[in-house]
């Protein structure tokens, strides 16, 4: 019977997610830090045949001689270094956020269009304010837009499947050469990044964390933008220069911001801190959200399918999916 060991927090409802979508016989065994201690992670480890988390105590890593899998429970991966990870061991991300995120972006492009807070805040306090039907306020429209994407992988292939659906005309770029899908109007390298900025009503950044992305999106980049366009980010803070994007927005050199990913996250060993370096909560051409753009129940229920389907896989003798590195440690 395949051993798998569950570390994080609340790893009882881990282990409920977890058997609801596993086929077979497994043992299951958990670890906490609030309530376990390193001498016990190493005992249970020593058991498993995959560990599924991400954040251990501290190495050295014992034998493990049965171990064939570590699976962490998101997708991004630029903060994991793999000599956290036991040797010679893959290790696996998970994916099922791609939808959600999708329609966060679809509705921050629809409020930007129409404005739908503001419409309930003037008709709260106003009422008609005077005004028949045909004396509207009026509103903006999604349609004959011009969404750019830059990096697609899952997540923007289904933001464009939406977005054509507004009858926005979608362009996207990406880091390796692809032939152009169905959803897309055109895709192009990373050689025609620049283009894709300048002709672009709302620009979404869509792509992973690394050497070639971090500050991707500079002071020059932002020039080449409309002065009305929209700079949607749900990648990494980092890919974009943030003194740069704030004083952007301040000038008003750009028509706004929609923001999930930020500069400064909380850690457990460490003081309480800000979102942003700069004050973007001031300014009112933003909207801005906590890391929450793919944070859905339906995204919690796919991941931990897909977690399922790796653990079967391995199970079975095959190998995994999503293998980001193999662990040096």
């Amino acid at each position: 019977m395949p051993t798998v060991l569950l570390q994080g927090r609340d790893t009882d409802e881990k282990k409920s997610c977890l058997a609801r979508h596993l086929t077979g016989d497994w043992r299951y065994l958990t670890w906490e830090a609030a309530r376990d201690d390193a001498a016990a992670f190493a005992a249970r480890a020593v058991q498993a045949d995959v560990i599924v988390g991400g954040r251990f105590p501290a190495k050295p890593w014992p034998d493990l001689p049965r171990l064939k899998l570590v699976q962490i429970t998101w997708t991004g991966h630029d903060a994991l270094d793999p000599s956290d990870f036991p040797g010679g061991v893959p290790v696996c991300n998970c994916y099922g956020h791609e939808a959600a995120i999708a329609e966060y972006v679809l509705l921050a492009m629809l409020e930007w269009k129409i404005g739908l807070r503001a419409l309930d805040r003037r008709f709260r306090s106003k009422g008609w304010d005077g005004r028949d039907p045909g004396n509207s306020h009026r509103h903006g429209e999604l349609g004959g837009s011009v969404l750019g994407i830059v990096g697609y992988g899952p997540i923007g292939r289904e933001i464009a499947k939406r977005a054509k659906a507004f009858g926005v005309t979608v362009r996207a770029v990406r880091r390796r050469p692809a032939a152009r899908p169905p959803e897309l109007d055109r895709l192009g390298g990373a050689a025609e990044l620049d283009d894709l900025l300048a002709g672009s009503d709302f620009v979404v950044l869509a792509c992973a964390l690394n050497d070639s992305t971090r500050g991707l999106i500079d002071a020059r980049r932002l020039a080449l933008m409309k002065p009305d366009a929209v700079l949607i980010n749900v990648a990494r803070g980092a890919v974009v220069s943030e003194a740069a994007l704030f004083e952007a927005l301040k000038a008003r050199r750009i028509g706004g911001a929609v923001i999930d990913v930020w500069y400064n996250y909380l850690q457990a060993d460490k003081p309480p801190v800000w979102p942003c370096n700069h004050p973007f909560q001031d300014l009112d051409n933003v909207i801005l959200s906590a890391h929450e753009c793919g944070a859905t129940d339906g995204q919690e229920d796919r991941r931990w399918q897909d977690i399922a389907a790796n653990l079967a896989l391995v199970a079975g003798g095959q190998a995994p999916r999503h293998v980001i590195f193999t662990g040096t440690g």
